[in-house]
């Protein structure tokens, strides 16, 4: 399960039908943080070309509160379960492209303590990850990304990753034509990396209540 990724730059990510300008200016954005985090804004592509600024996350009540309403963000959304009542709707509806520079993965380091690894391709080319997207009364547009089946590279560290698409799998799932996912065909290769949560907080927008954790 993907809980961080980072955007990069800009010049990474080369695809014909974007608004280049639009795409340039949301990922240069004085606003725009480097790691997303569950809750935090970043750019979205839209089938139009177009980018819009979303958080990350759908906000999903947790049952059983008795004195009040406590919700829950959930930041992927499993491809064998696209079809459900908490994805459903926004993967017959409503597709996105998450542009990444990576995604990180987290492992038991020699000490004991969580280590992330980030993944990334070997050329440093900029990822697109399949998402999807809602409207929440209080959080706006936001979107959660797809996981599915992990790749050879993957598999010793996590039993999913994000639904990374190959150049010619962008349009077909945008126009609603790619419904299964599979391991990805693009390369990935990792490395170990700094623990970025030890840095001091970049003001994420709080959440509502707890972040998927161990739910996939």
């Amino acid at each position: 399960m993907c809980t961080a990724y980072k955007i990069g730059n800009v010049e990474r990510f080369d695809v014909d039908w974007l608004v280049a300008d639009a795409f340039e200016a949301a990922m240069a954005d004085e606003e725009m943080y480097q790691i997303i985090r569950p809750t935090l804004r970043a750019p979205v592509a839209m089938a139009d070309g177009k980018i819009r600024i979303m958080a990350w996350g759908f906000r999903r009540p947790v049952p059983g509160g008795k004195t009040k309403q406590l919700w829950r963000t959930i930041v992927n959304s499993r491809e064998d379960k696209l079809q459900g009542g908490t994805w459903g709707k926004a993967f017959r509806e409503r597709r996105c492209l998450i542009p990444a520079a990576s995604f990180f993965e987290w492992v038991e380091g020699p000490d004991k303590k969580a280590m992330p690894l980030e993944f990334t391709r070997p050329g440093g080319q900029g990822l697109w990850i399949a998402g999807i997207w809602e409207e929440d009364k209080e959080r706006g547009q936001c979107f959660s990304m797809i996981t599915t089946e992990p790749t050879a590279a993957i598999q010793p560290v996590h039993d999913r990753m994000p639904a990374v698409l190959a150049s010619d799998q962008l349009r077909p799932f945008m126009n609603f034509e790619l419904n299964e996912f599979g391991p990805s065909a693009v390369p990935l290769v990792w490395k170990e990396t700094e623990n970025f949560l030890k840095r001091k907080p970049e003001k994420p927008m709080p959440p509502k209540g707890p972040v998927q954790g161990e739910l996939f």
